[in-house]
């Protein structure tokens, strides 16, 4: 498929492995075209800009070696109008996003006319210096950390001026690029408003406060070349170190408020204020700033309130904070990174500022939602918004774990996201890109051969996996070839799947169970995953399981007869006649049983298949009536290890849900999940809020509710 007429990949001259690279391009139409079609392809991440207003961000990620084309329709206004694209390249390995040389291509059509085109003519081309390159990084999965030196002409190279920071360079090409379809529709950004001022006060830089406090893990973390790639700026290379500066902000008061935010903040020298939104979103910071005295803010984020009711932008190792060194002037500023938060802080340091119409352009599902909830209950109704909130922040080009922390690609998490996308939409669009990127390269660097990446697109960093979330992603497979019948693209996977088997045969022993697993062996949060080694009962579970799935989708007998025969396998061992028991060890080169015995593996074996209610009737019942949310508070069965969100708690709902149990599994949802939404409007990671308050998976219980409700209602009905 052709996608450019003349446009050829480029880029900064002798930049293309640079790190941390922005570059922006520059032209203008007339308006009597009424409008134009910009097509683009980057390595790195773009934004275009009309007349000076933000337009689109992009692009939908793909594989290794392979770039997805965005087509924009770009309205016009009378007279002259500038288009101006920014694109970041940061060339570090992450989770989010791929370590690629830096190119663009890119063209403007106008009345079938080729108008503007690099690699040929009609774009001017800049090397834009305001961000701060040589800066830490966002996260350990994350790029690079945002700070700027801004000057009043910053942006006017975007309306054909001159700017001080924008740079004329030379571009050369690059060579030419596998191109593919974005495969889902374009975003849309709506805007987000914060709902109140919660506080306002006082805070001074000082040197000794918090001196002991450590500095993020990941500024020791340069990489590997012979496990992965190079990690990003040492710590004696940076210009700027955030996580030290905010480290020296100590508050000498704070004055809560609890009052309805105009939009608007004015601040001078010492002073900062906390805002918080009415529930958290996703996207891009945003804010209209005047700068009436020289000075530097901070905008500093996060999911959550300390106990001190402020904001901490260091949780979860990241560095939810932006810095601005602002001269005189006006600012329309905004991200270039996307930030996941309820909360925000505005610090000033120095200097005096107006903050007008703060706000979050969200980057959420681009496509529509057709299916909600109806049925009245208010506490059902709150769950409900929340798990589409979690489901629209984290399935944006492709199924992600967390839009905060990791913004990555994750399998198993990816198993649920997709289903909450079917019930949803009626459709898969992105659940189709993001198997369609695991489909594409050739193979993996860093991974044994055969295995595949826990998440994609993402360079692997220090040679990690997760074997069972290869599993997942078979199971997934089939999954997605249930819910659409779609063969022809299920086919193309043979192969890799197939060498995914190879790889675990060389884990099989004389029973052909998997042992002594190699990685990051992994079945849930809790103390399930301390029993992990040598022979786990879950993992070899799911292989079952996964055996079976290949079996659907390749009709493979032999996978089928090898996956009951495993099954008998695991129930002979694992049950030790009231419970599956977690895992067996080698003791003196003898297998023992142990009595390790987790909530969680009960639900594997269901879930699996490798147990059902009518061949274990009394430990379901049992399960059914003395597990679940209130188990703990009750006291019962404390010598079973607790199960938590991720997984154990979504594979009990399921079997609830398949059993028919509809009107306990509403009351479970309630149980589970109220307390989340009320604090968030989202759903976590985990029971606590320690970990991410907005994980992909937890939009699962959208479905749980839907067909719950569903079948209650046909049910009255009949």
């Amino acid at each position: 498929m052709q996608f450019f007429k003349k446009a050829l990949p480029v880029w900064a001259e002798n930049l293309k492995t640079e790190i941390n690279t922005t570059m922006g391009f520059h032209t203008f139409v007339k308006g009597e075209c009424g409008e134009v079609v910009l097509k683009l392809a980057t390595s790195g991440f773009y934004r275009v800009f009309i007349n000076g207003k933000f337009l689109s961000h992009g692009p939908a990620r793909c594989a290794h070696g392979y770039f997805r084309v965005d087509e924009l329709v770009i309205p016009l206004e009378k007279g002259e109008n500038h288009i101006a694209v920014e694109v970041v390249n940061y060339y570090i390995n992450s989770f989010s996003s791929l370590r690629q040389a830096g190119f663009i291509q890119m063209e403007l059509e106008a009345d079938n006319e080729i108008i503007a085109a690099t690699g040929n003519s009609g774009f001017e081309s800049f090397l834009l210096t305001e961000r701060i390159k040589k800066s830490e990084r966002l996260s350990y999965q994350r790029p690079m950390s945002e700070s700027y030196r801004l000057s009043a002409d910053v942006y006017n190279w975007r309306l054909g001026g001159k700017s001080q920071n924008a740079v004329d360079v030379k571009v050369e090409l690059v060579g030419t690029k596998n191109l593919l379809p974005r495969g889902i529709s374009k975003f849309s950004f709506p805007a987000s408003y914060f709902e109140k001022r919660l506080s306002r006060g006082k805070i001074v830089v000082n040197d000794d406060f918090n001196k002991n406090v450590g500095k993020p893990h990941f500024l020791s973390v340069l990489g590997d070349p012979e496990k992965g790639l190079p990690f990003g700026f040492s710590e004696d290379e940076l210009e700027i170190s955030l996580s030290e500066e905010i480290n020296n902000w100590q508050i000498t008061e704070n004055n809560p408020t609890n009052e309805a935010f105009s939009g608007e903040a004015l601040l001078s020298k010492g002073d900062f204020e906390i805002f918080s939104l009415e529930c958290e979103k996703t996207g891009f910071i945003a804010a209209d700033i005047v700068c009436k005295k020289s000075g530097t803010i901070y905008f500093a984020v996060d999911e959550r309130l300390t106990k001190d009711f402020d904001v901490n932008p260091t949780s979860l190792t990241c560095i939810n904070v932006v810095r601005l060194d602002l001269k005189q002037g006006e600012y329309p500023f905004q991200t270039v990174e996307p930030y996941g938060f309820k909360y925000a802080k505005i610090v000033c340091i120095s200097g005096e500022f107006t903050i007008k119409n703060l706000r979050v352009l969200e980057l959420v599902y681009p496509e529509k939602i057709t299916a909600w909830y109806r049925g009245g209950n208010p506490h059902l109704t709150k769950i409900f918004n929340a798990a589409i909130e979690t489901f629209k922040q984290n399935a944006v080009d492709v199924f992600m774990d967390c839009p905060t922390r990791e913004r990555a690609g994750f399998l198993c998490d990816s198993f649920f996201t997709a289903r909450t996308e079917f019930a949803l939409t009626g459709d898969s669009a992105v659940e189709r890109n993001f198997l369609e990127n695991y489909r594409l390269p050739e193979s993996f660097e860093f991974l044994p051969k055969g295995m595949i990446p826990m998440c994609y697109p993402t360079d692997v960093l220090e040679g990690a996996f997760i074997p069972n979330w290869a599993m997942w992603f078979v199971i997934q497979l089939e999954d997605f070839l249930r819910r659409t019948g779609d063969k022809d693209f299920v086919l193309p996977f043979k192969k890799r799947v197939y060498d995914l088997l190879d790889y675990f045969k060389g884990f099989e022993n004389s029973e052909g169970l998997l042992e002594k697993l190699e990685n990051w062996v992994f079945v849930e949060w809790s103390k399930a995953n301390d029993f992990v080694q040598d022979i786990n009962f879950p993992s070899n579970m799911l292989y079952a399981k996964m055996l079976r799935a290949v079996h659907f989708l390749f009709d493979d007998e032999m996978l089928l007869k090898k996956a009951q025969r495993l099954e008998e396998i695991i129930r002979k061992l694992s049950f030790d006649g009231e419970f599956f028991v977690d895992n067996a060890v080698y003791e003196n080169g003898e297998l023992k049983i142990t009595n390790n015995r987790s909530e969680t593996c009960q639900y594997y074996a269901f879930f699996t298949g490798v147990a059902t209610k009518e061949s274990y009737p009394r430990l379901w019942n049992r399960l059914l009536t003395e597990f679940g949310p209130e188990r703990n508070e009750k006291g019962l069965w404390p010598e079973i290890w607790p199960a938590n969100a991720f997984i154990g708690n979504f594979l009990r709902l399921e079997l609830l849900l398949r059993d028919g149990k509809y009107q306990q599994l509403l009351r479970e949802c309630i149980g589970y999940f109220e307390y989340m939404a009320d604090r968030t409007g989202t759903l976590w990671e985990n029971q606590t809020d320690h970990a991410s308050c907005n994980h992909g998976f937890a939009s699962y219980v959208a479905v749980f509710i839907l067909e719950a409700e569903k079948h209650i209602k046909n049910k009255v009905i009949k």
